[in-house]
């Protein structure tokens, strides 16, 4: 598909400006210092004027002279008008939020325990139609692949494994339960990355992840947002 100059020109825009809302803390510490200082000041007088009310005619004195009235009035209809404006984006932002989700083509997965995962995948099996798939280390140099080609009942192709889908217990027993290897399951629909046996980062279509989302959540799993 031939690249379009428009979407091109608005995905550039999209990842600098969400890059440089870094920027926005630097920005919001110094206003939050200024309104935490100013809220804690009027705080402080409200509290002399309560407890010394001799000192309110001094007190009325400094607010005429200070014109304090009219700079707080102003400091408030910013304040306000600031908070109105937050919450118009704060709907924008959560819209695009929701808009952005309908493209995810990864997620990661957290389970209570190995049983739910490894039941969590026999599912995604039986619902993808998965025949086998293709286990691959990250680290090869010292792993004997024929030895746990073996115990898996797969079968030694290069440095990969093929392994039937249907043996996703004897991945658990045999090599999970190790602790040592990293490693990932490549099938067609899917890509599963075991980050330990109880937390799964799955790579797809955004169709079959959204389908995976909806499994998972049979298993009391916790979807990972990020």
């Amino acid at each position: 598909m031939p690249d379009d100059p428009k979407l091109t020109k608005l995905f550039d825009s999209l990842n600098k400006n969400l890059y440089k809302t870094n920027k926005l803390v630097e920005l919001y510490k110094p206003m939050e210092e200024i309104l935490s200082s100013l809220a804690q000041d009027i705080k402080d007088l409200q509290d002399i004027s309560e407890k010394e009310p001799l000192l309110n005619s001094t007190i009325e004195e400094e607010v005429k002279k200070r014109e304090l009235i009219t700079l707080y009035k102003k400091m408030n209809v910013l304040i306000e008008n600031l908070s109105t404006e937050i919450s118009d984006y704060e709907k924008n932002i959560a819209k695009g939020d929701v808009f952005l989700e309908n493209f995810r083509c990864y997620r990661t997965i957290s389970f209570e325990g190995p049983k739910k995962s490894r039941e969590f995948l026999e599912k995604l099996v039986d619902s993808f139609e998965i025949q086998e798939f293709v286990l691959k280390f990250n680290v090869v140099g010292t792993v004997d692949l024929n030895n746990i080609a073996e115990h898996i009942q797969g079968r030694k192709v290069g440095i990969d494994i093929i392994v039937p889908a249907t043996n996703i217990q004897l991945i658990f027993d045999e090599i999970l339960k190790a602790q040592t290897l990293k490693f990932r399951l490549s099938s067609e629909s899917l890509v599963i990355y075991f980050e330990k046996d109880t937390v799964l980062h799955i790579e797809g279509p955004s169709k079959k992840i959204k389908i995976a989302d909806t499994i998972a959540k049979d298993f009391d799993a916790k979807l990972i947002n990020e």
